[in-house]
This record gives C-alpha cells, sequence and structure tokens, in this order.
C-alpha cells in the first residue's frame, strides 16, 4: 500500500484529466461547499466488490446465496489494510437502488480524497490490481483547457410515464387511500425518459456548473452500461464515531427572481402549512426508524423546519441526531431505515404498498441511496433524488413530492416540473412531453395501417381509447393526409389534401454525413427534430431537387419525408440502421420480399431502382444525382 498527499491540486481537474468511459468510476463530488460539505471522494479501479443486478447477487464475482446487506457486511468484514490519519474512511463505495436492485458497494484500489477548504488531496494506492495509477507523488497534474469546457448544447425528447391527467389521476387514488385512513402522506414518483446524444460526462459538467449541490455524484459502471449523475440535496444518514445524523427534506419552492422576491419565497415555503405538516410526519416516521438503531434516550430533533437554499430552489429540512448502538451491522441499518421515509411516506409499509400499487413502473435507482462507508459502520449516504441514470441512448430521471390531504394537483404537477426543469434545460427540451406525430392516408375514412400508428403514438399516449379516438378522427376525414399529434392526454389532428405530380422525383446525396442520433427512433414534431426543416434541405429544393437522401458513416439512412428502399432484382432493400421505421414499410413487406440491411453509398450504382416511402404517398420512384 502507497498513500502520499498533495497540495493545491483540483479533483475536478483531476477527474476529468483520467476519465475514460470504459472505467468504473465512483466520484462523490461536493459541488456546492459549504462549511459542513466539503470533501469530495474519487476512487477507480474495484478489487473486491458485491453487486446485484438481475436477480443475481455476486461477492467477488462469485454467485452467493445471501441478501445484498448481508454481502456487504461479509465484504467489510474483510477489510485489512487502510491509510494512516485520514479524516474518515470511504473504504466501501457505491450505491443501492430504491427496489435495492441493482446494487453495487465495492473496494477501489486508488482511492482520492480531497478537502476544497485546505486544498489537500489524500491518496492512497492499495496495490491489488495491474495497470497504472493516475497520480504520483511529484508529477504535474495538467488539464487541457478543451477537455474543460462544456460539451455543446444539443436537443433533446422528453416522455414521461404519467401525463398530466394520469398524475392528477395517481394523486386522487393516493388521496382516497388517505381518506380511508390507510396513509397519513406518501410520496408519488413521475419518470421522464429523455433521449439525448449527449454523452454522460458531458452532461455531468453541465449539471456540476448549472445545479451545483452538496452531494453531487458520477457513478459509472460500464458492465451494465449504466451511468447515475447527480446533484442530490439531500442527506439520508451520516454516521460518524457513532454519532447519526439524518436530514430530511419535505417543502419546495422556487428561488426568487431577485433578493426581493427570494425573501418573498422563503417566507411563502416557511409559513406553509401543508409542508410543515408533511415535514412533521416524515421526522416522527424517520425519528422511529432511528431508534431502532441507537442507544436508548440518545435521539434528538435540534432542527425543525429550517430553510435551506440551492441553486434553483428552496426547501424545509430537519436534522435528526442520535447515538447508535454498538457493533451495528450494514444488514439492520438497512432494515431499519431503507428506503427513506421522506421519498416512501407514512406509515412506511403500507405507504410502500400503496406506492407500488400507483406508480407506473419501478423507481430503480431514484429514491436509494449513494455514498460510503467504513468497517466501523461509519458512513455518508445521500437520497438518489436530483439524478439522471444514464442507460445506452437514454437517461431516467425521477421527480417526486410528497401527497397529503391538502393537496392540491395542479400545484403537485407544477412543483414536479419545477424540480424537473434544470435537468431537461441540460439537454434542450422544450416541450414536456415532447410533441410526437404521426402522418397516414385516409380512405373512405379509414386510415390506413391503423396499427402502425397506434404504435407510433402510444409512446407518449397511454389512455386506452387511442384506437377509438383515432377512428373516429379518421372518419371525419373521409378520404386525404391526416396528421395527428400528441401532447400524453389530447391528440391534435391536421388534415391536407394529396397533391400528385407527374414530374421526377429527384433527389441529391446530403452534402456532409449526418451524425447519428438516438431521437430519430421517434416522430417528433417541430423545427428541431424533422429533417424536411433543414437548411441542406431547403437549399436542395431551392435546386430543383424535391429532397435529400442522409446518410451516417458512409451507409444510406432516409429522406426528409420519407424511408429509403433500393430494389436489386426482385427483392427490395432498406437501410437497417440511422433511420426511423416508418408505418408503410411493414404494409409494403406484407407483398414484396423487405431486406434490412446496412446500405453503403459506395454500393448505390449496383441497385436497378429507388424509392421514396410514406404511409400518405405509398411507394415514389425518386432520381439520385449523379447516381441514377
Amino acid at each position: 500500500m502507497r498513500e502520499f498527499i498533495r497540495k493545491n491540486v483540483d479533483i475536478w481537474k483531476i477527474f476529468l484529466k483520467y476519465y475514460r468511459p470504459n472505467e468504473e468510476i465512483v466520484f462523490l463530488h461536493t459541488s456546492q461547499v459549504t462549511e459542513n460539505e466539503h470533501y469530495s471522494i474519487l476512487a477507480h479501479k474495484p478489487y473486491k466488490k458485491v453487486s446485484k443486478y438481475h436477480n443475481e447477487l455476486l461477492v467477488n464475482g462469485e454467485k452467493r446465496n445471501l441478501s445484498f446487506s448481508e454481502a456487504v457486511d461479509l465484504l467489510k468484514d474483510d477489510l485489512v489494510e487502510r491509510p494512516k490519519n485520514w479524516p474518515f474512511y470511504p473504504e466501501l463505495m457505491g450505491f443501492v437502488s430504491y427496489e435495492q436492485e441493482p446494487a453495487c458497494f465495492a473496494t477501489y484500489d486508488e482511492v482520492l480524497l480531497f478537502d476544497h477548504e485546505t486544498k489537500l488531496l489524500r491518496v492512497v494506492q492499495f496495490e491489488q490490481t495491474d495497470g497504472e495509477y493516475w497520480l504520483t507523488e511529484s508529477e504535474e497534474i495538467k488539464v487541457d483547457i478543451e477537455i474543460e469546457s462544456d460539451f455543446p448544447k444539443g436537443i433533446g425528447a422528453v416522455f414521461v410515464d404519467q401525463t398530466r391527467q394520469e398524475y392528477m389521476a395517481s394523486i386522487k387514488k393516493l388521496q382516497d387511500y388517505l381518506k380511508a385512513g390507510d396513509i397519513y402522506v406518501a410520496n408519488l414518483t413521475q419518470q421522464f425518459e429523455i433521449w439525448s446524444d449527449q454523452k454522460p460526462i458531458d452532461v455531468f459538467k453541465k449539471t456540476t456548473k448549472q445545479i451545483p449541490a452538496p452531494f453531487s455524484s458520477f457513478l459509472q459502471y460500464p458492465e451494465w452500461k449504466m451511468t447515475q449523475i447527480s446533484s442530490s440535496v439531500e442527506r439520508f444518514v451520516s454516521i460518524h464515531d457513532g454519532e447519526l445524523i439524518s436530514k430530511p427534506i419535505k417543502g419546495t419552492i422556487a428561488r426568487g427572481e431577485n433578493s426581493v422576491a427570494d425573501r418573498l419565497q422563503k417566507k411563502t415555503l416557511s409559513d406553509s402549512s401543508k409542508e410543515r405538516s408533511e415535514l412533521l410526519m416524515v421526522t416522527d416516521l424517520l425519528r422511529n426508524d432511528i431508534a431502532r438503531i441507537s442507544q436508548p434516550f440518545s435521539l434528538s430533533v435540534p432542527k425543525f423546519a429550517e430553510i435551506e437554499t440551492f441553486s434553483h430552489v428552496h426547501q424545509l429540512v430537519t436534522s435528526i441526531k442520535s447515538r447508535i448502538k454498538e457493533d451495528l451491522t450494514f444488514s439492520e441499518f438497512m432494515t431499519a431505515l431503507f428506503p427513506g421515509g421522506s421519498i416512501t411516506g407514512t406509515p412506511k409499509k403500507r405507504a410502500m404498498e400503496i406506492i407500488k400499487e400507483v406508480e407506473k413502473q419501478s423507481r430503480g435507482i431514484y429514491t436509494g441511496m449513494q455514498g460510503w462507508l467504513s468497517r466501523e459502520m461509519d458512513l455518508d449516504m445521500n437520497i438518489v433524488i436530483r439524478t439522471l441514470v444514464h442507460y445506452g441512448e437514454r437517461y431516467q430521471l425521477g421527480v417526486g413530492g410528497g401527497i397529503t390531504f391538502e393537496s392540491e394537483a395542479e400545484v403537485e404537477f407544477a412543483e414536479i416540473l419545477l424540480k424537473a426543469k434544470p435537468f431537461l434545460d441540460i439537454f434542450g427540451v422544450k416541450d414536456v412531453p415532447s410533441i410526437l406525430f404521426t402522418t397516414g392516408l385516409v380512405k373512405n375514412g379509414e386510415l390506413l395501417n391503423l396499427e402502425g400508428h397506434i404504435n407510433r403514438l402510444k409512446k407518449q399516449y397511454h389512455h386506452p381509447d387511442l384506437e377509438e379516438k383515432l377512428r373516429i378522427i379518421a372518419q371525419k376525414v373521409t378520404d386525404g393526409v391526416l396528421r395527428v399529434s400528441t401532447d400524453g392526454d389530447s391528440l391534435t389532428p391536421e388534415t391536407r389534401q394529396l397533391t400528385h405530380s407527374n414530374e421526377s422525383y429527384r433527389v441529391k446525396l446530403a452534402p456532409i454525413s449526418d451524425k447519428p442520433s438516438p431521437l430519430s427512433n421517434f416522430k417528433l414534431s417541430g423545427p428541431d427534430f424533422q429533417k424536411v426543416f433543414r437548411q441542406e434541405v431547403l437549399e436542395a429544393k431551392k435546386e430543383g431537387f424535391q429532397d435529400i437522401l442522409f446518410h451516417t458513416d458512409g451507409l444510406v439512412s432516409e429522406l426528409s419525408i420519407g424511408n429509403f428502399v433500393a430494389k436489386k432484382g426482385e427483392h427490395y432493400e432498406t437501410p437497417a440502421q440511422y433511420a426511423l421505421k416508418g408505418t408503410f414499410l411493414d404494409l409494403f413487406a406484407k407483398k414484396h420480399t423487405l431486406v434490412y440491411k446496412d446500405i453503403a453509398i459506395s454500393d448505390l450504382k449496383t441497385y436497378d431502382r429507388f424509392y421514396m416511402t410514406n404511409a400518405a404517398r405509398g411507394l415514389v420512384e425518386i432520381k439520385i444525382d449523379g447516381i441514377s
């Protein structure tokens, strides 16, 4: 084991310099430094690990028939070396999801502990893995300005698991349980699914700068293709030298536009009987939970409903303290306290049962916990709120609010949007939810390929009457082109007559390669998403072309208003990637041999004919400039 100290360094710059997207990293980063919160922890190169994923519990890579908590206790008791004279010892680091899966805690071969006040960096290297370490005692740490700079702002699309109407119906259902006396308060979650091509590291740069928080974090697990990016402001539990502190949060209000407005917002929050009663119930619940692992007569509430201010909001916070009992285990800690009372409800067990019934999907990472612990059960865990979880091409953002008998549905929904807005702004999201649309041909009052249009809209429109409403809309059109868009709660139809032209449909290749984007998976409305509004398409039309054939990495993809199909002999081929599958293609495939495959620009001259297809025009032969 090696340990050393570096002075006058910056852990943020160290992280940026050595970050790699294919390496497991835990960065517990205090991006909003306060008198009490001024340490950051950065670790990589795991060498002992407990994880649970897809119902499989692994201890150091081997399957074990244990609970996750029992496995953590096993790993905790197997620790040997550690550095000397650290202010605390983050020996195991990781997270636990709300449902306790996925979950991971590990020991890491290189651990950096940074004090933002003194600029002192403590480093320990346990020499348990192969490969190079990031730091030495003397090597100068240089970071390119380009690495530190923000990634250019992109565009994103967002889908919700509950529309406004659905969320309000969920509140009504919870309040029915409140009236029946089953519960006194419950926390209701709304999940935002954000599609964007922004990389997690670039998103983290932005959240660190724009949404600083005392419990920011970046947890990257390449084996699961998962990255957690948090700006949490809520401490779940910390234990140091036997003293426990918990700081539940309830009550949120936006910051004022100026100092006078900000003070008024604080007073409004402080005077809210609804928020204070909600916090009181949660405080009482946590007192009972904490008492189960505390020494007799040691529990106190030194602060109740104090206002704490963060980058975008004010919140009401309570402090609960106690002395933990001797020989506390991680399993006992989890059984008594997890999940936290501030994100479940009272009474906790019944609230969790009702939450599972009312919410539309599992919470996952959201409202779980992140942090570190030591062999003595010193620990610091925050509630996973204000957190983006990246899976492949999408980000998941959970946002919640406490529901009581006094809750007003409109106000609660507005609070959800307030909490989500700073994160949605990171992705350039303009409409919540994003507007989806579909376009099809109506003949004799019937929308052709109705099933395809239903499948396209149901990503955003969840109500069971979708098919019925589309049929009614089509009956009113008789014949023509029908476009239907949705914001999740309503369907907006637009109609036009299908125009025919005897002119040759001339197309040119796009002048530059198109950037691949996960947004191509959806039919999204607006100039930011529809290729028909692209400048290169408008320029091509001025030159006498009808459209552009887009391409990515040497492979053709689609046209601005439809799919691309190439014919060779008696069978047809259409691009297998980088293109949104149109509703017409399924109908076409029922009568013809249609193969999905990569079509290189260089191979276009080997085909006999080319076509543009969409639901309104069907199959239209095209001429590609310079090729056909």
